[in-house]
């Protein structure tokens, strides 16, 4: 699947873009809204959804208090098929995320983020476990690659034998750009591509136009 974040920072251009861009799946990012609180506004856009509402200190852009930014996510559920949560939460505050998620029938996607390195493999496998353990339905890895050598160790964890669950995992940056289509051939359970140029959520997100190309690309 191709799925695409949704970085408006209004809530009227998010439906818009949301229900206009060709794709699989839409991550509506909350931390990129002005104002999230009137979280109804979701049922307007008719793609399936992921809601994510990253925080600072996981890369994101909500600076509010953490109880805050669960009480969204909580409300978000009820629009949404999935719901993504990063692995850094507090147990009892994620706790609650997968509890409600669970009860209501939708997917959690637990993830790690780290914009500077790339650990090693057996690290990498730790931190998806750890997320299952956490309670995802999927879990989710984005790391920097610093070398070409980084991009295959983080591509080769998909359909490990440790893992039980799907994976989205995600060499960030320009040496991991075609990784990002690579990836969905290798079995990762979606990728992200941006809705066009400047309306990226991470470093080396293709469009989904490119992702498209490249991926004909690749099968040829």
């Amino acid at each position: 699947m191709i799925c695409v974040p949704i970085t408006e920072d209004n809530v009227e251009d998010a439906v818009k873009t949301a229900n206009s861009i060709d794709c699989d799946i839409v991550e509506i990012r909350l931390d990129y809204l002005e104002d999230a609180s009137k979280i109804d506004f979701l049922a307007k856009i008719k793609k399936p959804k992921i809601a994510t509402c990253m925080p600072k200190w996981e890369g994101g852009r909500f600076g509010g208090g953490e109880e805050e930014r669960i009480d969204i996510l909580l409300s978000a559920i009820d629009f949404c098929q999935y719901v993504s949560i990063e692995l850094g939460t507090s147990e009892k505050l994620r706790g609650d995320v997968v509890k409600k998620a669970k009860e209501k029938g939708v997917k959690v996607i637990v993830s790690y983020h780290d914009f500077k390195s790339t650990p090693s493999r057996d690290e990498i496998i730790k931190i998806l476990k750890d997320e299952e353990t956490a309670g995802a339905d999927i879990a989710k890895a984005a790391f920097i690659p610093e070398s070409a050598s980084d991009v295959r160790k983080i591509m080769s964890v998909i359909g490990d034998k440790h893992i039980w669950i799907p994976v989205i995992v995600i060499a960030m940056g320009e040496l991991g750009r075609m990784s990002r289509a690579r990836s969905l051939l290798m079995g990762s359970y979606l990728t992200f591509a941006s809705s066009g140029k400047g309306k990226e959520s991470a470093p080396g997100q293709m469009s989904v136009q490119e992702i498209r190309e490249t991926l004909k690309w690749l099968k040829k």
